[in-house]
């Protein structure tokens, strides 16, 4: 398996269609995907290397192994938001990635960047992602 702890999340989610300007969904390897949302950008992957809990995908399946499936999931994600200026946002935990998110904490944070208008979320995401235990 490829070692992904010294691979930044941007180099693991790079795609090859890039025509020079964002999309606003991306997807990646067939096992997560990327959307801009309200001037931010947000990474939810569920692939090898991923800070998911299906032990099974995170440490023994290959990379690209995902992209043999007609369909692949698993019940966990982590997720990266990009703030308005395009840097990555730091957690409380000093790290880029929130991982183990469940479907209705990622729900709740695209909720929470689809209706921050002008203001910062970094605060409120912060209380979602500490409030899924």
């Amino acid at each position: 398996m490829e070692d992904l702890k010294f691979q930044t999340a941007e180099s693991v989610t790079k795609w090859s269609n890039n025509t020079g300007t964002d999309t606003s969904f991306q997807s990646n390897n067939n096992c997560g995907f990327q959307m801009a949302i309200n001037g931010f950008r947000i990474s939810v992957v569920f692939g090898p290397g991923s800070y998911i809990r299906d032990k099974n995908i995170r440490y023994n399946m290959k990379f690209d192994e995902p992209m043999s499936f007609k369909h692949f999931g698993t019940d966990t994600a982590e997720i990266l938001v990009w703030n308005r200026n395009g840097e990555p946002i730091i957690w409380d935990n000093r790290d880029e990635v929130i991982g183990f998110c469940s479907s209705d904490t990622i729900a709740k944070i695209i909720g929470c960047l689809a209706s921050c208008g002008n203001e910062d979320p970094t605060r409120a995401l912060q209380q979602i992602c500490d409030a899924q235990g």
